[in-house]
């Protein structure tokens, strides 16, 4: 979509993608100067939000081809880093405040590969659904092409993407909303190594479900199964 729709350029691109960074430093100065002490659940809550409207504002138009400009859809690339980084510091006040003397390096990598972990897992899942749409969600001509029926197809996996990005807000009671809340939790909920088991167990499948679609869909002899996101072998492809 950006290639074909936006027809966006590399060094526009790049040239977008810095001054992103700095949006991303400043939004985290702003963190620093005014939210410190704002509730940690309300802070993500509202920077997930404005990070799918700032999606869709600028996505939608693209999709519909009521303006396909370049320098419009790269104003995503800027104004989608001030929320990102509210985000971002959020969650490592998370992992700071777990942390525990002696462990800080095993609490922070792991609160770090689960997230780093989140967008490989997602990727393989998004494979499988959108490989049960018509039309080819990866394949250049249907950009080219660019019917009513595929447009409407794109804004579709899309509109799944910003579903499930606001489904997953339903879990944040289970974090802490301040600093003395977490702090308060650690004293006095109980610990048990079953739970231990079975962070590892679900981050251990999350990685192997990961590795293995991504690696699926990656070589031609098994992109076309099912499980990859293709619409299924015949027998001359059977790997």
């Amino acid at each position: 979509m950006q290639k074909y729709w936006a027809g966006v350029k590399n060094l526009q691109n790049q040239i977008f993608s810095m001054f992103g960074q700095g949006a991303f430093a400043f939004g985290m100065y702003m963190v620093k100067k005014h939210l410190l002490n704002y509730s940690w659940r309300k802070m993500i809550l509202y920077s997930i939000v404005a990070l799918n409207l700032v999606d869709v504002c600028f996505v939608l138009p693209t999709v519909t081809g009521a303006l396909r400009s370049q320098y419009f859809y790269l104003g995503e690339t800027v104004m989608g880093q001030l929320p990102y980084a509210v985000q971002f510091l959020f969650q490592g006040f998370v992992a700071v405040e777990m942390a525990d003397k002696g462990n800080e390096g095993m609490v922070f990598g792991l609160l770090t590969t689960m997230h780093n972990l989140g967008l490989p897992f997602a990727q393989a899942i998004a494979n499988q659904i959108f490989g049960q749409f018509p039309d080819s969600l990866s394949d250049a001509d249907n950009y080219i092409r660019d019917t009513d029926s595929f447009r409407t197809q794109v804004a579709w996996s899309f509109a799944l993407t910003w579903f499930f990005h606001l489904v997953c807000l339903a879990s944040l009671p289970l974090l802490p909303d301040q600093k003395k809340e977490a702090q308060k939790w650690k004293a006095t909920w109980p610990s048990s190594p079953v739970y231990g088991k079975i962070t590892v167990s679900l981050i251990a499948f999350a990685w192997f479900y990961a590795i293995t679609i991504s690696m699926l869909a990656m070589f031609p002899n098994t992109m076309c199964l099912e499980i990859a996101g293709g619409d299924g072998c015949d027998s001359e492809q059977q790997p």
